[in-house]
C-alpha cells in the first residue's frame, strides 16, 4: 500500500500556495475535470469542471481521501490504479461512478498521471475526469459528413483525452431485434482501439460487418448494460480477433439510450503468461508431490507459504498450518536445537538441522531439514525454499553400525584373550620340553602331564576356530539341515555327553526331566543336540561352581517345550533382548573366565529358527539365574535310528602306504613323523609335480592332499591322480584350511573322497582312511 500522509484537520483551510493558484488558473480553462491529489491520495485542488462532476467544491474536498469519493464497490479499483502509477507506470485509466450529495452518480472516465520531482520521487497525482453520461457532454456542431450530429460524442478537447488513454476506448450503440441484442455500431474510437483490436476505420460500421463470427456473448454483455443502465466489468474471449479482453463498460447518455462507453485492454499475452505460470506451477506441484521428501517455502521470518502433500500425509496436519502447529510436531528435545539453527540461518547461512517429527500415529522419525534463502535484486532476504527428508532408517542403521562396531571391538578383545589363554600354556610346555631335551631340567618332569596340557589347549584353539567358522556358515544360511524323525531322548543324551566335561569341571548338579512318553521331532539330530549342548555350556559358564542346572522337556499340544534353567549369574533386564546377538556378552560377565566368544547363543537362535521353532530368554535380574525356552513342532513319523557317533577304530596291525602333499613343510613333516611312528609307510611331497611322480613310484594306498598350493592347486592334482591307472581305487582326502560349502562342493566334484579342515586329529584321520579303503576294496 501507498504510505498516506496525515490529512489536515477538518477545521483548517490553508490558503492555496502560489503554485496551486497557477494550477487552478490553467485547470479552470479546461473542458474536462481535473483533480490534484497528494502522494497519499488526498485531494489538494480541483477545477470547475470537476466541481460540476463531483457536486462539491474544494472547501469540502480538500484533504479528503480521493478513493472515498467513488462508489463503494469501486474503491479498490482506484487504490489499485494509484498503486500502479506509484510503482512507475506513467498513467492509468479506469471508469468509475461518483455518487453526488444531491443524488445521481455520473459515470466518469478517470486518468491518473504521476507528478515527480527531478529525483524521480512521486510528489502528487493529476486525475483527469471525463463524463461518460450524455448529459455531461456539451453540445457539438456537426463537422463530419460521415457522422450525424447526434452521433458525435466528443469535441477536440475530448479527442485529446481519448488519444492520451493507453487502453482501447470506444463508444458503441447496441442494435436490438425483437428485444434481443444482435449487433452494435461503433460511434467513436481512439488510436489504442486499433492497436488492441487490429480493426481500422470502424466508426459508422457494425461489429457483424467487421467480424461476422464475433461471439454472441459480447452482444448479450452490452445489451445487459443498456437494459440495466448499470456499469459492468468482464473478461471475455474474442475468437474472431484472436484475443482476450478485460472490459469496463458504462451506459452512455440518458436512460433509454442504447449507447455504451467501453474501456478495454488486450490481456491475451497476460493470460498466456498466467496460464504458462499455472502450468509451470502445476508441473512443479506434481513433481514436488511425487518426491518422498516434504518440500516447502516460507517467508523471510519463517511463516510457511506452501507445503507439499507429503507433509499432510505424514503429520496429518493441513497445508495451511501455523508456525506454532508446525513446531508442535517437532520432538520436544529437538525444538531448541532447531530454533538455534534457525537463528544462525537468519544471519545469512543456509538452514540445516536434524530433528524428529511426530507422525500422525504418534511415532517420531528422524528427518534432515535443509533450506536455501531467496534474495531480491538488492540482496534483501525475501523467503526460504527447503526440503524435509526422512533419514530415520539411515539413523537407525548408523546406530546399529556403531553398536556393531563397538561389539566388534569387544569381540576382538575377547578373541585375543581367548587365543592367548591356550597359547600361553602351550609356549610354557614347549620351553619345558626344550629344557628336557637339552638336559637342563633340574628335576623330574612329568611329560605325560605336559602332553595332556598341550592336547587340551590345542583342542581349545581348534574349538574357537570351529565356532567362528560355524557361526559364519549358519548365520548366512549355508548349512543344510538333514531333517529326519528323531527321538527327543536321543538328542538330549548326545547333548549331555558333549557338555559333560564342562559341567563336571565346575561340579554342577545337572537335573534332567523328560516325559515318559517318547517324543518324536522332525529335526537334524546333530544340530538339535548342538542347540541343547550350547545352552548347557552357557549355563555352566555363567553359574558359580557347584551350581544347579536343570534340563527339562514337556509336550504342549503339537509342540515340545525344552527348558534349560540355572541358578547362576542371571541377566539384567536391558540385556535380555540382546543376549542372542552376535558377539554379545554382558558387560558384567566379561570378567568371568568362562571362555567363549559370545557366539554360542547366536548359533542357538539360528539353528532353532532353521527348524521352524523359537527360542526365548528369561531372567528375573542379576543374581536370579536364567532360563532358556526352545519350542519345536512334534514330528509324526516313525523313529529313524541315529547315525553312529564315530567311525569304527582302525584294525590293530594295519599298515598303510600314505602320500602327504602340502606346501606347508612343517605341517607335512610333523604329520608324516606321527604316521611313521604309528608304523605306516609315508612319503611327502611339497608340490604337484612331486605328488604325481610319487603316485607312480610309490603306489600309495591313500593321498592326504592340501587344496591351496601355489601353481597347480589340489583340485587339479586330484583330477590328475584319478586320471592315472588305478586312480579310481586310490583314497584321496583333502586336508585344508578352506571349509566353506563351496569349497566342499568343489572338492567333491574334483574327485576327493573326504574333506577335512585343519587342524586334523591324526588318530581319527587314520581310522577314516582305513574305512574308506575297506569300502573301496569291497566295492
Amino acid at each position: 500500500m501507498i504510505d498516506e500522509p496525515a490529512s489536515p484537520p477538518a477545521h483548517e483551510d490553508p490558503a492555496p500556495q502560489p503554485q496551486s493558484s497557477r494550477w487552478l488558473e490553467i485547470a479552470d480553462r479546461a473542458d474536462v475535470g481535473l483533480v490534484r491529489i497528494d502522494a497519499g491520495g488526498h485531494v489538494i485542488d480541483i477545477n470547475a469542471a470537476a466541481v460540476r462532476l463531483l457536486g462539491r467544491g474544494i472547501d469540502v474536498l480538500r484533504g479528503v481521501d480521493f478513493t472515498t469519493l467513488v462508489a463503494l464497490s469501486q474503491r479498490q479499483q482506484v487504490r489499485d490504479a494509484l498503486q500502479v502509477v506509484h510503482g512507475g507506470r506513467s498513467s492509468m485509466v479506469i471508469a468509475v461512478r461518483f455518487p453526488q450529495p444531491k443524488g445521481g452518480a455520473p459515470a466518469v472516465l478517470c486518468r491518473f498521471n504521476d507528478v515527480r520531482d527531478f529525483t524521480g520521487i512521486l510528489r502528487a497525482y493529476t486525475v483527469t475526469l471525463f463524463a461518460l453520461d450524455e448529459g455531461e457532454v456539451p453540445a457539438l456542431p456537426a463537422n463530419d459528413d460521415n457522422v450525424a450530429p447526434s452521433d458525435r460524442v466528443a469535441d477536440d478537447g475530448y479527442r485529446v483525452l481519448f488519444e492520451a488513454i493507453d487502453q482501447g476506448f470506444c463508444v458503441i450503440e447496441v442494435i436490438f431485434e425483437g428485444g434481443e441484442p444482435v449487433d452494435y455500431l461503433f460511434l467513436e474510437t481512439n488510436h489504442a482501439f486499433e492497436r488492441y483490436t487490429g480493426l481500422v476505420d470502424v466508426v459508422g460500421k457494425s461489429m457483424r460487418e467487421l467480424a461476422p463470427s464475433h461471439e454472441s456473448h459480447w452482444y448479450r454483455f452490452y445489451g445487459d448494460i443498456v437494459r440495466t443502465h448499470q456499469p459492468a466489468q468482464t473478461l471475455l474471449p474474442a475468437a474472431a480477433l484472436g484475443r482476450w479482453y478485460e472490459v469496463h463498460a458504462f451506459p452512455f447518455g440518458t436512460p433509454g439510450s442504447r449507447r455504451v462507453a467501453v474501456l478495454f485492454e488486450d490481456v491475451s499475452a497476460r493470460l498466456r503468461t498466467e496460464q504458462a505460470l499455472r502450468d509451470s506451477e502445476e508441473r512443479f506441484r506434481c513433481l514436488a508431490n511425487a518426491t518422498p521428501s516434504m518440500l516447502w517455502s516460507a517467508t523471510a521470518n519463517g511463516d510457511t507459504t506452501w507445503l507439499s502433500e507429503r507433509w499432510t500425509e505424514y503429520t496429518g496436519q493441513s497445508e495451511a498450518v501455523s508456525r506454532d502447529q508446525r513446531n508442535r510436531a517437532i520432538h520436544p528435545d529437538d525444538r531448541e536445537p532447531t530454533a538455534e539453527a534457525w537463528r544462525e540461518a537468519l544471519q545469512g547461512d543456509r538452514f540445516e538441522t536434524e530433528l524428529r517429527l511426530r507422525r500422525h500415529d504418534g511415532e517420531y522419525r528422524w528427518f534432515i531439514v535443509r533450506a536455501n534463502p531467496a534474495h531480491d535484486a538488492e540482496g534483501h532476504l525475501i523467503g526460504w525454499y527447503g526440503s524435509t527428508t526422512d533419514i530415520h532408517d539411515l539413523k537407525v542403521a548408523e546406530t546399529a553400525l556403531r553398536e556393531m562396531d563397538r561389539r566388534k571391538d569387544e569381540f576382538l578383545a575377547t578373541l585375543a584373550h581367548e587365543l592367548r589363554n591356550p597359547l600361553a600354556p602351550l609356549r610354557n610346555c614347549l620351553h619345558i620340553l626344550h629344557l628336557v631335551d637339552s638336559g637342563e631340567a633340574g628335576a623330574q618332569v612329568d611329560t605325560e602331564r605336559l602332553h595332556a596340557v598341550m592336547d587340551r589347549q590345542v583342542g581349545q584353539l581348534v574349538r574357537l576356530v570351529d565356532d567362528l567358522l560355524e557361526v559364519s556358515r549358519i548365520t548366512r544360511g549355508m548349512v543344510p539341515l538333514h531333517i529326519q524323525s528323531v527321538a527327543l531322548a536321543d538328542v538330549v543324551e548326545r547333548a549331555i555327553e558333549t557338555s559333560r566335561p564342562l559341567l563336571d569341571a565346575a561340579h554342577h548338579a545337572l537335573v534332567v526331566s523328560l516325559p515318559a512318553e517318547p517324543l518324536l521331532l522332525q529335526a537334524d539330530p546333530v544340530r538339535l543336540a548342538q542347540v541343547l549342548s550350547n545352552l548347557l555350556n552357557n549355563a555352566a559358564k555363567y553359574t558359580e561352581p557347584g551350581g544347579r542346572i536343570a534340563l527339562s522337556a514337556r509336550r504342549e499340544g503339537e509342540e515340545v517345550v525344552m527348558l534349560v534353567q540355572d541358578n547362576g549369574l542371571g541377566m539384567a533386564t536391558d540385556q535380555i533382548e540382546r543376549v542372542f546377538d552376535l558377539f554379545h556378552q554382558a558387560e558384567h560377565s566379561l570378567g568371568r573366565a568362562g571362555g567363549g566368544l559370545g557366539i554360542g547363543l547366536t548359533l542357538v537362535r539360528s539353528l532353532v529358527e532353521m527348524h521352524g521353532g523359537v527360542v526365548i530368554a528369561r531372567s528375573a535380574g542379576l543374581g536370579q539365574g536364567s532360563e532358556f525356552e526352545v519350542r519345536l513342532k512334534i514330528g509324526q513319523e516313525d523313529v529313524v535310528p541315529m547315525p553312529p557317533r564315530a567311525d569304527e577304530p582302525m584294525a590293530p596291525g594295519t599298515r598303510l602306504r600314505l602320500l602327504l602333499v602340502d606346501d606347508n613343510r612343517e605341517h607335512t613333516d610333523s604329520l608324516a613323523l606321527f604316521m611313521r611312528m604309528q608304523g605306516h609307510t609315508v612319503r611327502t611331497a611339497y608340490d604337484a609335480a612331486s605328488a604325481l611322480t610319487w603316485q607312480v613310484a610309490f603306489a600309495p594306498d591313500a593321498v592326504l592332499l592340501d587344496l591351496g598350493m601355489p601353481g597347480v592347486d589340489g583340485y587339479e592334482v586330484c583330477r590328475r591322480l584319478r586320471a592315472n591307472e588305478s586312480g579310481d581305487a586310490l583314497v584321496v582326502v583333502a586336508i585344508t584350511g578352506w571349509g566353506q560349502v563351496e569349497d566342499r562342493k568343489r572338492s567333491a566334484e574334483a574327485g576327493f573322497d573326504a574333506h577335512l579342515v585343519k587342524p586334523v586329529d591324526p588318530i581319527p584321520l587314520l581310522s577314516l582312511v582305513d574305512s574308506l579303503l575297506r569300502m573301496k576294496r569291497r566295492a
